[in-house]
């Protein structure tokens, strides 16, 4: 194990997603590191040591083996959820239900923010999409969650009888596509590129002025960032972790 992760205000935070895990370490506030691992992959190898502070959003079973195994690791782990100590307010009918990853996002966006009393839209494109709502600086009050981009494609092929599979960085060439391939990514890229912006144009129309983050690594082409003064990073829900880690120590 690299000596340097016992350096004094060494922090790890956990992302685990559905199809991969992003392991991530801070050092006096700042990300020093991170890298991504396959979900069914052993993490014992790429760890910090035990007593690292750590913070874990899990969006997957309690008895997955890397929760598992995360949990054997840490002796000082903060599994986030609602009932962590937030510097976000839950405004929403069933706050049990969030997800953590939606909360670690919220978090970050609000560290992140220009306007810490404004509202906000915090787009994530993983697996699935989620917008989420920021009211009054810091007041969660929900949002929605559709398709990713690989769970479209994966659709259409599993639910017909004819059309082909094809991966998420089968890149368009064109919006009106002359074969099946590309008319496929075409509807997706494209169908999700307009989502997007839709959203983004009804947030802007109910809040004037309000602020837009978007994340989610290689799909932040989905949209054009400059168009509407968009913050990208696709690291903000590490930013959050962190964020929320500190807020509890």
């Amino acid at each position: 194990m690299n000596t340097s992760f016992l350096k004094k205000n060494i922090q790890c935070v956990l992302d685990l997603g559905n199809t991969r895990t992003k392991v991530g370490v801070f050092q006096n506030g700042t990300l020093i590191s991170h890298q991504f691992f396959p979900a069914n992959t052993s993490l014992s190898n790429h760890l910090p040591p035990g007593e690292t502070p750590c913070i874990m959003s899990n969006v997957r079973t309690e008895n997955h083996p890397q929760v598992i195994e995360i949990r054997n690791h840490f002796g000082n782990l903060l599994q986030l959820n609602h009932e962590s100590r937030l510097p976000i307010i839950l405004k929403v009918d069933h706050p049990k239900t969030v997800g953590a990853d939606r909360i670690a996002l919220c978090a970050g966006a609000l560290d992140e923010s220009q306007h810490p009393d404004g509202n906000k839209l915090i787009i994530s494109t993983g697996t699935c999409i989620t917008y989420n709502y920021i009211e009054n600086g810091n007041t969660f009050i929900g949002g929605a969650i559709s398709p990713g981009y690989q769970m479209r494609l994966n659709a259409m092929h599993e639910q017909t009888g004819k059309l082909p599979k094809i991966e998420a960085d089968f890149e368009p060439i064109h919006e009106i596509s002359t074969f099946t391939e590309g008319n496929l990514a075409s509807g997706v890229f494209f169908g999700i590129h307009d989502e997007i912006e839709g959203r983004i144009l009804r947030f802007l129309k109910q809040y004037p002025g309000g602020e837009i983050f978007l994340t989610g690594g290689h799909h932040l082409r989905l949209v054009n960032t400059r168009k509407y003064s968009i913050f990208a990073n696709p690291n903000l829900l590490l930013i959050g972790l962190q964020k929320i880690l500190d807020f509890n120590t």
